[in-house]
This record gives structure tokens, C-alpha cells and sequence, in this order.
């Protein structure tokens, strides 16, 4: 029920981004969908294992893959804003439930992934650990967005501003996807 709980919040703010970024036409609202969207595929497939039964550990070490290919395409959006200088306005209210989602997200990630490894059930901490990396992509385009909106210090900040967070956010999914894979294969050994 948990999963499910996550993948239609996923879900929803994925074709939100879609709907406002085709509406608007706005390129990084398209890019941030396609992304929430493959997420949302990633715990679409967490829930199948579950229901198959499946391998926790082969499900767990198959997500943390997921996530280091799907940082590859995440590396190349964060690289275009900062050469590009990129500042995304949100028109009207959208910023406002943008800023509501990402601190939603962010704190019921960091306790759920606390939590969940706790348990010892890895499907449930690999679907944990995906809602952790949408909220630091979230995290991302928010500040993005609120530097554009509401900061008077220039180009020069959002580009600097950007680059450490993009970079922070980065490393971190980076280090998460390695974590998964390690912590997977030394379990299998574990149980063997």
C-alpha cells in the first residue's frame, strides 16, 4: 500500500509537469516529467516484484541501476542549465505548489528511508530511496525557479547557485545508486 501511495503522488506531480510544460511550453518542465516519469516505471516494477515474490535482493540491485542510468540523462539536464545560465519562471501559482511538493517530498523521504531500512524489507527501501531522489530533483528546480522569481543578485548567483546544487544533487543519486548495488551484493553473499 505504501508503493502505492508514493507512485500516485509520483504519478500526479508527473503529469502535472507534463500538462504545465507542454501548456507553457516550457523544455524543463517537459525533461523534469519524462524523468518523474521513469521513476513512476521504476516503482511500477518495484510493485510487480512484490507481487511476484520476487528476489529483494536482484529487485533492490536492479533499482540501484536504474538510478545510476537514469543519472546519466539527470547529468547532461543539470550540465545544459548551467552552461545555458538557465532561469525557469513559473508562471503564477505554480511555483507556490511546486515549493508545497518539494517540502512534502522532502521530509516524508528523508523519514520513510530512515524507517523503511530499518525494516529490512528492500523493495519497500528501494521504492523509499526513489521517492528520496525525486525530492532532491525537486529540491533542484525549485531553487531554480525561486532564484528566478524572487533573487536580485543576477546571472552570475543563479549560475553559481545552480552548479553547486546540481552538483550536490548529482553525487548524492550517484553515491545512492552505488550504495543499492554494493549493499545488494554483499546481502547475496550474506544469504548464500
Amino acid at each position: 500500500m505504501n508503493i502505492y501511495q508514493g507512485l500516485i503522488v509520483n504519478l500526479f506531480y508527473t503529469l502535472f509537469r507534463l500538462v504545465i510544460g507542454i501548456y507553457y511550453m516550457l523544455p524543463w518542465f517537459i525533461s523534469m516529467g519524462i524523468y518523474y516519469l521513469v521513476l513512476s516505471i521504476m516503482k511500477i516494477y518495484l510493485i510487480v516484484c512484490y507481487k511476484r515474490n520476487g528476489n529483494q535482493m536482484q529487485c533492490y540491485r536492479n533499482t540501484g541501476y536504474g538510478l545510476f542510468l537514469l543519472n546519466i540523462p539527470m547529468g547532461g539536464m543539470i550540465i545544459l542549465m548551467i552552461k545555458t545560465n538557465a532561469g525557469y519562471s513559473y508562471p503564477g501559482y505554480i511555483i507556490y505548489l511546486s515549493a508545497l511538493y518539494t517540502f512534502y517530498t522532502v521530509i516524508v523521504a528523508v523519514i520513510n528511508v530512515v524507517k523503511f531500512h530499518k525494516i529490512g524489507n528492500l523493495i519497500l527501501s528501494a521504492s523509499k530511496i526513489i521517492n528520496f531522489v525525486c525530492a532532491l530533483m525537486s529540491i533542484l528546480a525549485l531553487q531554480t525557479a525561486m532564484i528566478s522569481r524572487f533573487s536580485s543578485h543576477g546571472d552570475s548567483y543563479r549560475q553559481m547557485m545552480n552548479t553547486i546544487t546540481g552538483g550536490i544533487v548529482y553525487v548524492l543519486v550517484i553515491m545512492t545508486a552505488f550504495y543499492m548495488i554494493i549493499h545488494s551484493k554483499k546481502g547475496k553473499k550474506v544469504y548464500e
